[in-house]
């Protein structure tokens, strides 16, 4: 080949590299521009939405309240009638509202829990302060249920979700490279659900972020697992990219329409609905319940969770079936391509250790 023409050939190679690079390049800015989106238009359109609080005192009093609710945030707050202040206290506690109002003799008196969200409990105590501008006197704000001491600003849900997306992602990966068997997979991502969601309890125990070790652990664990067991079904059926496809819907819709740092009540209407069926939304739920509340309010993201780990098991058990039909189609003995076993140099109907007969 000339000299002009192999400088050609060398000149011509480099043109798809380029290509691919390029392709990467605006691949990886489309990525991490939806990323980004997925994360900022739920936060750009954050406001109160149907938020339910609770009220109580005289009928008429409570009446003009609402009314008056209604009037100044329309379809911000959706006001629950209860018969007295014990009972909306009780309402309180089991996280059936995230604070409230009560109408006594001596004018109305705010009622929050900033472990249910702190950003409403913020927003509750401005609505005292704007009521007690409307009464010419102060409006007292009370708390029926406290954040612990060694977290003021209730950022303790916040911090246990950081690490739940690597804590369900990587156990998936590295497990696969250690054990063969579908079940052994699954019952090594069960196990270090339930050790990292132990150690991650104590941790935040040492921190001052919650006052127990118990619930808090159970919680984190039982998140784990109904994130890890899906994406685990998920890879047994798909491989990689299935297992891509799925952390993709937990981290770009689940974490930002999840509501976990604020409230799902601020997500907008719709999107909310769709982040509490996701494992990031229900995990949320789950963690503030058991962090600040005793399990209280819970039942319902419970369900979700184990409804994804209930979907894990089954997609495990699909892959672990189709495995065992390949498996068993294969020739025992005899790889695909044909040949004996390695080593096997006999002929299969000649004696070890006898001579094959000569050519005559």
């Amino acid at each position: 080949m000339s000299p002009a023409g192999a400088h050609a050939v060398g000149s011509a190679r480099p043109r798809p590299a380029r290509r691919q690079m390029v392709g990467v390049l605006l691949g990886l800015a489309v990525l991490i521009g939806l990323v980004m989106t997925a994360f900022a238009l739920p936060a750009l359109h954050s406001s109160p939405r149907d938020v339910p609080i609770g009220v109580a005192g005289p009928s008429a009093a409570v009446s003009r309240l609402t009314a008056g609710l209604a009037q100044q945030a329309p379809g911000a707050f959706d006001p629950v009638r209860y018969a007295d202040e014990a009972a909306l206290v009780e309402a309180i506690r089991d996280r059936q509202v995230y604070g409230g109002i009560v109408v006594t003799a001596g004018g109305p008196v705010v009622l929050t829990a900033p472990p249910g969200s702190p950003t409403l409990a913020q927003g509750l105590s401005a609505m005292a302060a704007g009521l007690g501008q409307q009464a010419g006197r102060p409006v007292p704000v009370r708390e029926v249920v406290s954040l612990p001491t060694g977290d003021p600003h209730g950022i303790g849900v916040g911090i246990a979700m950081i690490p739940l997306f690597i804590g369900s992602v990587a156990p998936v990966i590295l497990l696969t490279r250690v054990a063969r068997r579908p079940w052994a997979r699954l019952f090594g991502v069960l196990c270090s659900a339930g050790l990292v969601g132990a150690t991650l309890g104590a941790l935040l125990l040492w921190y001052g972020v919650v006052d127990t070790w118990a619930l808090p652990a159970v919680g984190i664990a039982l998140s784990l697992a109904a994130m890890s067991a899906p994406l685990l079904g998920l890879l047994s059926l798909g491989g990689m990219p299935a297992l891509g496809l799925g952390a993709a819907v937990f981290l770009l819709l689940g974490n930002p329409l999840s509501g976990a740092q604020t409230a799902p009540e601020l997500v907008p209407h719709g999107w909310s609905m769709l982040g509490a069926l996701l494992p990031p939304g229900a995990s949320g739920q789950v963690l503030r319940s058991f962090f600040y509340f005793d399990g209280a309010g819970a039942v319902a993201s419970l369900l979700v969770l184990l409804g994804w780990l209930a979907l894990g098991l089954v997609l495990v058990a699909v892959g672990a079936a189709r495995r065992g039909v390949r498996a068993g189609a294969e020739p025992s003995g005899i790889p695909a391509g044909g040949t004996s076993p390695a080593g096997s140099e006999h002929s299969p109907s000649a004696p070890a250790g006898t001579a094959a007969p000569a050519p005559h």
